[in-house]
């Protein structure tokens, strides 16, 4: 079957998404096309979408903008053939119902911080299937009477390549992997934890894309009073960051929210312990005692969707990261994590996503398309 991709196209959390479902659809003999959105006009990388690096691939064609015409979309099914098209937090419903009522199945997922019971019409006449990554994402939808099959995300062949960085210290280094330092990552009270700590092994090292002036600042007065943290504040091509990711002992990421948590993913491919917050969709990945240290958070406001948002406690955090700067539980977590490895294999996803193109098609041959 020819199978449409249409994400954004750059070193983000959604497009690697993208970039490792194509591989799945690869995999399971489906030839793959991505329409190529560039990131919207605000924000960090007003407009960005790569062709270098891993994303100079094949049969990839760029979209004029972030909101694609129901002309261009028709124009690209037709121009590829395209039979079944996966999206990824596409709110275009519009659009993709045209698309679906010309035969075309449409598979996707929202991510439970943004869609709310208020988009469920809509995405009904639009998709054939909407699919969940998280078992607290179907919960949510299944109480706006929307049932969505659960996928299993797991650690693809790529992270289990990743040669370290090679390190020559006997420090234990925690990595916090800051993306684009928006409100979703607390960094903030990760360096207030960090600096709390007392064990002069412990170097922190604040891994971000950009520089965001508040965050920046905070973290540059927290480095010129505790020596042990450092930042790297660059987007870097996509084997240097996984090489500096996969050098770190210990990966702390808490979270007011999320929606997948592709570094939780890297850690357990790099065999190393996660210090997170107590709540989904993290506590689904993250076993306490077993993988990670969780940690109790207290809400304070909400998502977009309405969902809770959560601060992390500062006391329990730091006293996490010290309990790892010790060598036998830090060992014995980072076994944890090569445990859950194998439960997270890749082929559960690949035959995941195979289900539910089956169930798409299933679907329609039983239903007419209004």
């Amino acid at each position: 079957m020819r199978v449409g991709l249409v994400t954004k196209w750059f070193n983000r959390g959604q497009p690697v998404v993208a970039r490792q479902l194509r591989s799945a659809l690869d995999e399971l003999g489906h030839e793959t096309y991505v329409l190529a959105r560039p990131k919207k006009e605000r924000g960090p990388m007003k407009g960005r979408l790569q062709r270098d690096d891993v994303w100079d691939q094949p049969r990839v064609d760029e979209a004029k903008a972030y909101d694609i015409t129901g002309e261009e979309y028709s124009s690209w099914v037709e121009r590829r053939g395209i039979e079944a098209i996966f999206c990824d937090q596409d709110y275009q419903f519009a659009e993709l119902a045209t698309l679906r009522r010309r035969g075309v199945l449409v598979i996707g997922r929202f991510v439970w911080e943004h869609f709310t019971a208020d988009h469920v019409p809509e995405a009904r006449e639009a998709f054939d299937v909407v699919y969940s990554f998280t078992r607290c994402e179907q919960e949510r939808y299944r109480s706006f009477g929307l049932e969505t099959p659960y996928v299993p995300w797991g650690i693809h062949p790529e992270l289990l390549a990743v040669e370290p960085l090679p390190r020559d210290d006997d420090f234990v280094q925690v990595i916090f992997p800051g993306g684009f330092v928006g409100h979703r990552k607390p960094i903030e009270p990760v360096v207030e934890a960090f600096k709390r700590t007392r064990d002069a092994r412990l170097r922190l090292l604040v891994k971000a894309q950009v520089e965001r002036k508040g965050s920046a600042d905070a973290v540059r007065a927290a480095a010129a009073s505790d020596e042990r943290i450092a930042f790297m504040l660059e987007d870097q091509p996509t084997e240097d960051h996984l090489r500096v990711v996969a050098a770190a002992d210990v990966c702390l990421v808490p979270s007011r929210w999320e929606g997948l948590g592709l570094p939780l993913f890297e850690a357990m491919a790099f065999g190393q312990p996660v210090i997170t917050n107590d709540i989904p969709p993290l506590n689904e990945v993250i076993e306490h005692e077993r993988n990670g240290l969780l940690v109790r958070s207290y809400a304070n406001g909400t998502a977009k969707s309405g969902i809770p948002a959560y601060d992390p406690d500062l006391d329990e955090m730091s006293a996490a990261i010290e309990r790892l700067a010790e060598d036998g539980e830090r060992g014995r977590l980072a076994a944890g994590a090569r445990e859950v490895r194998t439960e997270r294999s890749w082929d559960h996803t690949v035959a995941g996503i195979g289900a539910l193109i089956e169930r798409a098609a299933s679907r329609r041959a039983q239903v007419t398309v209004p």
